[in-house]
């Protein structure tokens, strides 16, 4: 049993079995008892309403009694002789008897009964007694049992007297006094009962009348009042009574301890023997009922058992079950007890190593996971024989990983060197199952000095650095440092990415898509943000990786798309049937190899009853390069049910042309404006001319983003480009503002805002007749200006505070105007510390016109 309990158990089977066994018990146990002394209490209430039907009963007799009492003594009285009774007729089922025991009087048919229990009386009673009322019986007469009361007879009734000259008996049939209570009723009521009468001789039960055959043990005994002032020792009568099923629920009982059995065998058959052991011992409870004493010992026996059992559990509790080594929770004792040392000086500095083995799971997979519990065995004593010098605690922390504490470390470095040694004790292969392995392993350490840190924090910091040296390709030994926190950050923020999901955190914003010839929205791109309870409003660039590391990006992607279908339905429905819109999503790499994409789109579109060419999908050529046969498949049939494909950032990726012609797109996006090596910006003409050019000539239907600024608008324009987007347009906005602004149609073209300063960037020159400047922004308010760039020949200098500039191009509105002077004058530039120049514009001193297209030329 030992042998199959160390293969098979393991150290949290142990403790939940420990765990199962003590506290199902010491319930079941708690429970009966409970049970037992509800149904005692139940049964001694239902025993004394039975009784105090019995009692009136015993009161009549007694009365009778003593009205035959009272006639004997008018007679006496009269006469002075107790023996003229002989003349008067008693009453039924009542006789007189003489002092000495005699029957004086009583009626004929009840003259031999009358002599028995005079006999039974004399028999009952060896010595002279006190003269006052006494009963006699249960006794046998015949076939019957019959309780008698006796009650002294004196002149005048004066029954207190030492006088006495005989006694009234009064008897009764014991069926016939106890008829009215029915006591047949209790077996209906679920109850064994018995009218018994207790021997002070033999300490033996008569019984009268029982409902079992059996005599009943472990009963509520319920004392029958009797209406005399004495008895004769052992006239007095109980009632017993004894639940069918026992003092507690026989069948409750036995679903608890067959519940504590299941669970037992399940986690280990090593419980086997206990259960059986159980199972005799209620055997045993059940036999010896009567002796409360012997089921106390056997109760003793049984938890000195459970104890012992306990005591093997011990070793297990805190130790791994293959290595032999401590386990985690010993691990975690062993470093409070260090971190305690360190805050009262006793110790100077700790380390803790953690070393988690490469290939493990790899091991478990090709040769079985008993393979790599013997690789785990081979390490640990590797690792033993390497710390066995050492003053510190070697443990098995997880399932490929182990954890070593160092005590009284010298240095940071002496942590290091103990880090690497354990590596090169995996240098030699492993024989596993006739083959030689070679296994490497990734280790993080952290030191302690300050015991002011939690054990957990500890632990937390070296699986960070251990996190930090799976990432790196040559060391695979790192010592945590306080910039690794950022690490613990991102696992924060991927651990609240899992909750954004159900927590409703998620949401989506859209950015109009703008008709370039009449400022006025078509559509919109659906654009993710996660609203984090901590960190606020994030863009995708936050998280979406960690979303693809996590394998969450197949569920995100599905919430966009059932999301934005919702959005266009409510749209739909609000907008008049003629105006038309669209919804572009974005699909990821991970969202594009989803297998159930396709059938998700479809079910969602036939759920709202949307036409499919409300909504568009995009996705960038790298999304395409993963698997191009699935991703062509997927593709092909979103657009054979009318879902039109739109390729994300085109010219800035590969470009490919095959991939226009492969895949079937609807149209392309092209990032406008473009910058070129020096970061200079400048609307690469011929560029963005020949990417539209290319669209239409492929019959694909191009779209611009990223257009910032009304020179960027109008030169697309100019292009051919008939749809823009941008924050010149507007920025993402909620669902509810941008159906708004499509139901109105509201024109998008930004209105010409005049502004008293202006600040530009430094200007840069390419060497050319001309100087680009960067474009200018308005101090006073969040938006820019018209312009995206200002155009000036060279200046020329002139007085020795003045510089003079050529005077601008001509209005792009009104070519025709122009401008009253050839030149415009202004005082020197201020330039104050910063990469900016700030030149007031009440500076000028010449004309400044202001047209809605070239407000921000000044």
């Amino acid at each position: 049993m030992k042998s199959f309990m160390r293969n098979f158990g393991s150290l949290p089977t142990m403790v939940v079995l420990t765990v199962v066994l003590a506290v199902g018990a010491r319930l079941i146990y708690l429970s009966v008892q409970h049970h037992a002394a509800v149904a005692r209490v139940t049964a001694a209430a239902v025993g004394a309403t039975y009784v105090k039907k019995i009692e009136p009963a015993l009161q009549n007799l007694a009365a009778l009694a003593e009205r035959q009492t009272d006639l004997a003594a008018k007679v006496m009285w009269k006469t002075g002789d107790f023996a003229s009774l002989t003349s008067v007729s008693p009453a039924t089922n009542t006789f007189w008897m003489s002092a000495d025991d005699k029957v004086l009087g009583a009626r004929s048919s009840e003259a031999e009964t009358a002599g028995g229990i005079a006999s039974e009386w004399k028999s009952a009673e060896p010595s002279r007694v006190l003269p006052q009322p006494t009963i006699l019986g249960p006794m046998r007469l015949g076939s019957a049992w019959l309780i008698a009361i006796r009650v002294p007879v004196a002149p005048g009734n004066a029954a207190s007297a030492p006088n006495v000259k005989g006694w009234t008996v009064a008897y009764a049939d014991l069926e016939e006094l106890i008829a009215d209570a029915h006591l047949a009723r209790l077996v209906d009521a679920g109850y064994d009962f018995e009218l018994s009468q207790v021997e002070p001789r033999s300490a033996s039960a008569r019984i009268f009348v029982s409902s079992s055959t059996e005599p009943l043990a472990d009963t509520v005994v319920t004392r029958i009042g009797l209406p005399a002032a004495g008895t004769t020792p052992g006239s007095y009568l109980a009632l017993v009574l004894r639940a069918h099923t026992g003092w507690f629920p026989s069948s409750l009982l036995a679903s608890e301890i067959a519940l504590l059995a299941f669970l037992g065998w399940l986690l280990t058959f090593g419980t086997h023997d206990l259960v059986h052991e159980l199972q005799r011992a209620k055997a045993a409870v059940a036999i010896s009922r009567r002796r409360v004493h012997l089921a106390n010992q056997q109760l003793a026996v049984e938890m000195q058992q459970r104890l012992k059992l306990q005591e093997t559990f011990d070793h297990a509790l805190f130790h791994d079950t293959f290595t032999g080594l401590p386990n985690r929770r010993y691990f975690m004792d062993q470093l409070d007890t260090a971190l305690r040392e360190l805050r009262t000086k006793r110790r100077v500095r700790i380390a803790v190593i953690i070393v988690d083995i490469s290939r493990f799971n790899l091991i478990n997979h090709l040769l079985g996971h008993t393979a790599g519990d013997d690789l785990m065995v081979q390490v640990a004593r590797r690792f033993e024989e390497s710390s066995s010098a050492l003053d510190g605690t070697l443990a098995r922390w997880g399932g490929d990983q182990f954890a070593l504490l160092l005590l009284d470390v010298a240095s940071p470095v002496a942590a290091l060197d103990m880090a690497n040694l354990l590596q090169e004790q995996l240098r030699s292969p492993f024989n596993l199952r006739r083959h030689q392995l070679s296994v490497a392993a990734t280790l993080g350490v952290t030191c302690v000095e300050s015991g002011q840190e939690r054990a957990e924090d500890i632990m937390r910091e070296a699986a960070i650095a251990l996190s930090i040296a799976k990432r790196q390709e040559t060391t695979k030994a790192v010592l945590y440092a306080q910039n690794m926190g950022q690490a613990a950050d991102l696992v924060s923020l991927e651990a609240d990415l899992h909750l954004a999901l159900q927590k409703h955190q998620l949401l989506l914003l859209f950015q109009p898509i703008v008709d370039l010839a009449t400022f006025k929205m078509v559509g919109a791109e659906a654009l993710l943000r996660w609203r984090h309870p901590v960190e606020g409003l994030l863009t995708p660039d936050r998280f979406l990786r960690h979303a693809e590391e996590a394998g969450l990006m197949v569920p995100i992607t599905r919430w966009v798309i059932e999301k934005a279908i919702g959005v266009a339905a409510d749209w739909r429905l609000q907008l008049p049937a003629e105006q038309k819109f669209y919804i572009s999503i974005n699909l990821s790499p991970s969202g594009l190899r989803d297998p159930g994409l396709v059938g998700n789109v479809a079910s969602l579109l036939r759920e709202k009853k949307l036409p499919p060419a409300l909504l568009k999908f995009e996705m960038t050529e790298l999304a395409l390069l993963g698997n191009v046969a699935a991703a062509r498949e997927s593709l092909q049939r979103l657009h054979e049910m009318g879902i039109q494909l739109m390729l994300d950032d085109f010219g800035t990726g590969y470009s490919s042309l095959s991939n226009l012609q492969l895949f079937p797109f609807d149209m392309v996006k092209i990032d406008c404006p473009f910058v070129d090596r020096r970061g200079v910006f400048q609307a690469n003409m011929s560029m963005v001319a020949a990417m539209i050019e290319l669209a239409g000539s492929l019959d694909l239907t191009a779209i611009a983003e990223i257009v910032e600024g009304e020179a960027a608008a109008s030169s697309l324009k100019a292009m051919g480009c008939r749809f823009g987007q941008g924050y010149y347009f507007s920025e993402p906005i909620e669902a509810d503002a941008a159906f708004r602004r499509l139901r109105a149609q509201d024109s998008f073209k930004p209105e010409d805002k005049p502004t008293e300063l202006a600040v530009m960037s430094p200007p840069q020159q390419d060497g050319s007749q001309t100087l680009i400047l960067r474009r200018l922004q308005d101090p006073s308010g969040t938006e820019p200006v018209t312009s995206e760039t200002v155009i000036v020949r060279p200046l020329e200098a002139g007085r020795a505070h003045e510089v003079i500039m050529s005077k601008r191009e001509p209005n792009r509105r009104e070519p025709n105007r122009r401008d009253p002077a050839e030149t415009l004058q202004i005082r020197p530039l201020a330039e104050d510390t910063s990469s900016t120049v700030m030149m007031p514009l009440e500076l000028l001193s010449g004309p400044l016109d202001h047209d809605e297209d070239d407000d921000e030329d000044a």
